[in-house]
């Protein structure tokens, strides 16, 4: 029997969204850990140091909210690339508490170094799928996230 948007209600683990969300998740996981497995960074640091690199994230707390990570283990995060060299943290004279991110010389060439490996990562599980697939892939994730936080809340 199958819903009005095509999903087979037959139990079957086969047919579940979330098997194979979960499937693909872990399978690309794997791999990127294998690759990262010469460099002393986790695919969470990566992440971070990614997202204060290409995507502009400049706090602690929009880097938490763009990750959605708690404030807690982003500040761990924080701690390890900063005593690695990777991420400096500046402090406005003027309030202690506000503090802006900025990468490296060393973070920025290891950042250089990890997007080529996540890159290729991306490419060997993207490889023989069509032009535009990978593009509806995402939308269709986003989509499906919209709707998960409509019941769940924000991850």
């Amino acid at each position: 029997m199958k819903h009005e948007n095509g999903i087979l209600k037959s139990g079957a683990i086969h047919h579940s969204l979330g098997y194979w969300s979960s499937l693909i998740a872990r399978a690309m996981e794997a791999e990127f850990n294998k690759c990262l497995s010469g460099y002393e960074v986790t695919r969470v640091s990566w992440a971070v140091l990614g997202a204060v690199t290409y995507d502009g994230k400049t706090t602690p707390s929009e880097l938490a909210d763009f990750l959605k990570l708690d404030r807690a283990a982003t500040t761990r995060l924080l701690d390890k690339l900063e005593s690695q060299g990777l991420i400096a943290r500046n402090r406005k004279d003027s309030d202690r508490r506000s503090v802006t991110l900025q990468v490296t010389p060393t973070g920025k060439a290891l950042s250089a170094e990890l997007l080529q490996l996540s890159n290729s990562v991306n490419e060997q599980f993207a490889s023989g799928l069509g032009p535009n697939e990978a593009e509806q892939y995402i939308a269709t994730v986003r989509k499906m996230l919209a709707n998960g936080y409509k019941t769940v809340g924000t991850l």
